[in-house]
């Protein structure tokens, strides 16, 4: 009896598996994997709205450090602006966004809180550059809004979801796409930290915070590593040591049409000035068929002082081996966010990863889970 011949995509996988397994690798090849992204050319100067914490922890850190002018700031709150102004010597404070959005041949950077968005998007200029902060609005239904407006108004914009941009994260897409880590299995992410909530007093008027504020950026990071899921379960509690905040911890499973496992274990209420650092930890984890990758998301420990990162790969007859220079994920992701949208607007690359329309479907894949999480689980008959 003659052996049946595989489907022609049957064959195209068993090919594709058999090339990545045949490809060897050194320890070299893995330290020196790419940690950074091209700048622009002729980088534009910024202007800033909103100077919170995330502006002076991460946005003006990474701009200073890499050359990137800011010329102006906004903020309702006067005080913050001028704080941020004094510290990273930019020449003007506005008086109001409307002031601010006045500025010709600049990037308008819109830090602000989610449920104010989509009211400045209504204000920014036709054909202009910007970049949004995540959540791309307080709903679906403001993500909608915003994308027409972004689109009837022609202008350039990207989404501040920065995880995918940050060394490590390009680290690990470059080994990917080497076939280091071959077709991938496994992705698990687990987080238990103490996040300091306390830094963003907006959290507290909000309906959901740990989702759409946090793990966003690992729902985005992953959609980039292993594309859309097809469906979503979820669960976010409370927390009695932050009792104003809606919800602090959630556990999460990602469904593939393949046979991929993707879960996500996120505690921000691990008290370690009781526990102490011994078991508080931060780590991604993608595994493959020729390889693997584990992620320590250094940043998270002691936050904001945080921890050094690390991205170790282990590929076949290559034991596990760092990536030098993968930095921090503040602030060097937020160099990446800006000059890839930059040399997007300039013509220099014809991609933008963190594009307002690839946003709205993490948006999408956010509301999945905050549906989700209303849902009763399976009854138990005992």
């Amino acid at each position: 009896r003659s052996t049946p011949k595989p489907s022609s995509a049957a064959s195209d996988v068993y090919k594709r598996q058999l090339q990545d397994f045949m490809v060897e690798f050194t320890s070299t090849q893995i330290t020196n994997l790419a940690t950074t992204l091209p700048m622009p050319e002729k980088p534009l100067p910024i202007v800033i709205i909103g100077a919170g914490g995330i502006v002076s922890d991460a946005h003006l850190p990474a701009y200073k450090k890499a050359g990137f002018e800011v010329v102006g700031i906004f903020d309702p709150l006067k005080e913050k602006a001028e704080k941020c102004a004094k510290d990273f010597n930019i020449q003007k404070i506005y008086a109001s966004e409307e002031e601010a959005l006045l500025e010709n041949n600049v990037v308008f950077d819109i830090a602000v809180p989610p449920q104010v968005l989509l009211d400045i998007v209504k204000k920014i200029p036709e054909n202009s550059i910007c970049q949004l902060q995540k959540p791309m609005g307080n709903s679906m239904e403001d993500a909608s809004e915003i994308k027409k407006l972004i689109k009837d108004k022609n202008i350039k914009a990207c989404v501040n979801l920065q995880l995918k941009f940050s060394p490590m994260m390009i680290a690990l897409r470059d080994a990917i796409s080497k076939g280091m880590i071959g077709d991938i299995t496994e992705l698990e992410i687990s987080l238990s930290v103490k996040t300091p909530w306390h830094l963003w007093p907006f959290l507290e008027t909000l309906d959901n915070v740990e989702v759409p504020l946090h793990s966003i950026h690992y729902l985005d990071w992953i959609r980039s590593v292993l594309g859309n899921p097809k469906s979503v379960h979820c669960k976010s509690i409370k927390h009695p040591s932050v009792p104003k905040l809606a919800d602090a911890r959630s556990s999460f499973i990602l469904e593939y049409d393949r046979d991929i496992r993707c879960c996500l274990s996120i505690n921000h209420t691990h008290d370690t000035d009781i526990h102490g650092m011994k078991h508080s930890h931060a780590y991604a984890r993608v595994e493959g068929l020729k390889g693997a990758a584990y992620i320590k998301l250094g940043l998270l420990l002691n936050y904001p002082e945080g921890e050094p990162e690390e991205i170790e790969i282990s590929t076949d007859g290559v034991s596990w081996t760092k990536v030098n220079n993968v930095g921090t994920w503040f602030p060097d992701a937020f160099i990446g966010t800006m000059s890839s949208l930059q040399r997007f607007a300039s013509g220099e690359d014809s991609e933008l990863l963190h594009s307002v329309d690839n946003a709205y479907e993490t948006m999408a894949v956010v509301y999945a889970c905050l549906e989700s999480s209303k849902l009763p689980g399976t009854k138990i008959n005992y």
